[in-house]
């Protein structure tokens, strides 16, 4: 090579900004400049007021294009480059795909065309899981598009900070089970399901159960009353949103990790934080989540919520793994050094 690439990321989702998709970008971004990659990034713009987010999303897609590569990750920035350039100038893109992709580009046809033409002539299209990479070509009817872009996608699984996600002594020696759950707290992420199961559980288990929600979301004070309803409120606690380092407390001191989520997500990345931390992870065996548990090593799966209480006794009552053979199986399938390591690949196969 005559000289280094410079790689610009291009992200409106950012810590502390919920989603997985701002997950994903620091993850890049940390790993690629840890990795000596000049990657430049546009600063947060969730904090900026509508009308000039959108002036400093045009003056950072404009200042992208000087680099050698450019990362579109989220549907902010994928939309707002197909709006400026219909899908062209983008033989230096790659393009990450989180999930919404079909629904809200595939499915508009404001965006179909341009968005194909996008995916058709980037250097990479990469999504996070294969679910995901399944759910984009099974959206597009065309088979000539659809035999291209096939060609140009590609897997990478992010992974997850082991620096940070990691075994860690109990502090709370308590005789009994805690449970813990973290997302955006939405209906659609199966919290009234998850409730009535505990409650349930009480009586299958003559031990003090506590469960501890992380998070926040237009959906908490409708959950709170809907505790309260089953006479849980003791055992249940919010504790509200938290960065990783008070996140990766939080799952030490717990014993299962439970998110029965009934959106399609693309890829669960908090599986593999709390199994990294220790915890017995519990999921539906359908979508990305099936990606981020490893079947009785880390792990298990449920085929609807009325097994969640049988499956957590289970584990109680014969735990087919320890706290450190749990993290020690998680940090090696799910550490994001291997995810930044194969984006590093393509990135120098782009500069081929």
């Amino acid at each position: 090579m005559s000289k280094a690439k410079t790689v610009y990321l291009l992200s409106h989702e950012q810590p502390p900004m919920l989603g997985g998709a701002g997950v994903v970008a620091l993850t890049m971004f940390d790993g690629l400049l840890g990795m000596g990659v000049r990657v430049k990034k546009n600063i947060a713009a969730i904090d900026l007021e509508a009308h000039l987010a959108r002036f400093a999303g045009l003056f950072f897609v404009l200042r992208a294009m000087f680099a050698d590569v450019i990362i579109l990750n989220d549907l902010y920035y994928k939309k707002l480059w197909l709006r400026l350039f219909r899908g062209r100038f983008c033989r230096r893109c790659i393009i990450y795909l989180h999930g919404s992709e079909p629904e809200f580009l595939i499915h508009d046809t404001r965006y179909r065309k341009a968005f194909l033409a996008m995916c058709m002539n980037a250097k990479k299209v990469i999504a996070v899981s294969d679910y995901m990479k399944e759910k984009l070509l099974d959206s597009i009817t065309d088979q000539t598009c659809k035999a291209q872009i096939e060609k140009n996608i590609t897997v990478i699984r992010n992974g997850i900070d082991t620096s940070c996600f990691q075994l860690q002594p109990k502090q709370d020696m308590h005789q009994g089970l805690t449970i813990i759950t973290a997302s955006r707290i939405v209906k659609e992420k199966g919290y009234i399901e998850v409730a009535q199961q505990i409650a349930l559980l009480r009586d299958m288990l003559a031990i003090p159960i506590s469960w501890n929600i992380v998070g926040d979301g237009p959906f908490t004070n409708e959950l709170k009353a809907y505790v309260k309803s089953l006479d849980m409120s003791h055992n249940v606690h919010f504790l509200g949103s938290l960065n990783h380092t008070e996140l990766a407390k939080a799952l030490n001191q717990a014993d299962v990790f439970v998110l029965l989520s009934n959106l399609r997500e693309s890829l669960g990345l908090v599986f593999m934080e709390a199994s990294s931390c220790g915890c017995w992870s519990i999921g539906y065996n359908r979508f990305g989540a099936k990606e981020a548990i490893i079947p009785q090593e880390t792990g298990s799966f449920v085929d609807s919520p009325e097994a969640l209480p049988q499956a957590i006794v289970d584990f109680y009552s014969n735990p087919m793994k320890t706290r450190s053979q749990i993290s020690t199986c998680a940090q090696a399938h799910f550490s994001s050094v291997n995810a930044v390591t194969q984006l590093h690949k393509t990135i120098l196969g782009i500069e081929e």
